[in-house]
């Protein structure tokens, strides 16, 4: 069997068990409502190829899915006739961008008076007033995404088994029936399938992630459920929190050899400051928008320093994510909240507006991580980082501390057992001065590289000064050992109002 079409995972979100399943496959060019599940497929869940158009070569199962070697998957050539998706990928596009939602209501001929709500409530809900979907999108972007559409129905279709959870044929009926109705899909990005409550199906929402293509188990669709599963659409998976014990106490971040599994079943839609989370429609963090190419990330290497000013993530300017690479591809990300607008309506005594919230972020299509600065307790509300805390990398040994915050930002202090420490740099009149330590994992340092705005001077003591002209300036200092040496930097900014 061979099939060439976009791979793409069916996530779906039962809220109130707090239990989701995840199934891939390949939906077929030229079929938007198809789906072949693909078996045998090594890591699906976090295949890198999702989201891609791909050709599956193996053996077809009894239940008409198709069963894979490991090289049975690969990128297809061509464009295929699948609809364009929302860019999914570190080089996604930026820009304006406009997602056209149709939502199509259905009701069953078995059950013709169990109807989800009337389409001008769910087109409501999707397009309308300060805490619709359109809002949420809007506000996530910084006004750069517009959400447009319809709500169409309830259109009656019919159901071969009422006793089972046929997701699929009900989405082709609902396109189906909408077509019979005048309606040009082609002139949509995403088709949502609205469903009056079905039991057989156990779950609130389910998408393709990536994709077009979404359902909604609620007769009134809600904020929190219907911008989760376009979220999954737009490529997110879902905010997870992390647990780790080692020797029988919870620790906030170990090795993966200590935590193999740090979320298992039971910590999926941990993260409460999120959407994509199962407490509230909370705004995606920070890192979501790196994913989805709104806001780019401050990104320091291992074993460097530096002193980041972190702005609101909500706030449209500064620098919103800081992010530290780590070996095995991810990355330890941090964000500042604070209360604003229609969705984060934080209070102002709560943890995450008082600290700065770390997750491991592990890349696009993929759950990130919320660590908790309190695991000994069961809440992951106090999770963030409050002023005077810290947390360090074991991978990198990379440390970051919270220094202070304020309703303006936070100030982080990232250092490195490699890196000078404790640099502090001041400005005297046109004169810049700098002081700092000798790194702690190098040994036999003979000197250090001080660069101010690329101009660089060697000098033997800890300590340096030099001219400026007004204005900000960016000092960097790195330790050089007997060998020659250079080891990663520690950086600052320093402000000078003086003149020569």
């Amino acid at each position: 069997m061979r099939v060439t079409g976009r791979l793409t995972s069916l996530v779906t979100d039962a809220f109130r068990s707090g239990r989701s399943t995840t199934t891939v496959g390949v939906v077929p060019d030229g079929q938007p409502a198809g789906f072949v599940r693909v078996e045998g497929l090594p890591g699906a869940a976090e295949h890198p190829l999702l989201g891609a158009r791909v050709t599956a070569t193996g053996r077809r199962t009894v239940t008409g899915g198709i069963r894979v070697a490991a090289s049975g998957i690969a990128r297809a050539s061509g464009t295929g006739s699948t609809p364009s998706l929302a860019p999914v990928t570190a080089a996604a596009t930026t820009g304006p961008r406009t997602y056209r939602i149709l939502a199509v209501s259905v009701r069953f001929a078995d059950d013709p008076t169990n109807a989800p709500a009337a389409p001008s409530t769910v087109a409501a809900g999707l397009f309308s007033g300060p805490t619709s979907v359109r809002a949420y999108y809007q506000d996530v972007s910084d006004g750069l995404w517009t959400l447009t559409g319809r709500a169409v129905g309830p259109y009656t279709v019919s159901r071969s088994n009422p006793s089972a959870c046929d997701f699929q044929q009900w989405a082709n009926s609902a396109r189906t029936a909408a077509r019979a109705a005048g309606i040009d899909l082609s002139a949509y990005t995403n088709v949502m399938v609205v469903l009056p409550r079905q039991t057989s199906c156990g779950w609130d929402g389910l998408a393709e992630v990536p994709g077009t293509l979404s359902w909604i188990n609620e007769r009134t669709p809600s904020l929190l459920v219907t911008a989760h599963e376009l979220g999954h659409n737009f490529g997110e998976h879902h905010a997870s929190g992390y647990r780790c014990t080692v020797a029988g106490v919870r620790v906030m971040l170990s090795t993966a050899a200590n935590c193999p599994d740090p979320t298992g079943t039971s910590l999926e839609y941990a993260d409460p400051f999120s959407v994509m989370g199962n407490v509230a429609a909370r705004l995606h963090h920070a890192e979501a928008r790196v994913h989805y190419d709104l806001v780019p990330p401050k990104t320091v290497e291992a074993g460097q320093a530096e002193t980041v000013r972190l702005a609101p993530a909500d706030s449209g300017s500064g620098i919103r994510v800081l992010r530290l690479t780590r070996p095995d591809g991810t990355w330890l990300a941090a964000e500042y909240r604070r209360p604003t607008g229609a969705f984060d309506t934080f209070a102002a005594s709560d943890p995450v507006v008082n600290g700065v919230t770390f997750r491991i972020d592990r890349g696009v299509g993929l759950q990130t991580w919320l660590l908790d600065a309190r695991p000994s307790t069961a809440s992951f509300l106090d999770a963030p980082v409050l002023p005077g805390g810290s947390v360090t990398d074991p991978l990198t040994q990379a440390r970051v501390d919270v220094v202070s915050v304020s309703p303006t930002g936070a100030i982080l202090q990232v250092s490195s057992p490699t890196a000078p420490t404790g640099l502090a740099v001041f400005a005297s009149g046109s004169t810049v001065i700098a002081h700092w330590g000798a790194p702690t994992g190098v040994s036999g340092v003979v000197g250090y590289d001080v660069a101010l705005d690329g101009r660089t001077q060697r000098t033997t003591s800890p300590s340096w000064s030099g001219p400026a002209a007004r204005g900000w300036h960016t000092l960097t200092v790195r330790a050089v050992d007997g060998s020659g040496t250079v080891y990663p930097p520690a950086t600052t900014r320093v402000l000078v109002t003086g003149t020569r």
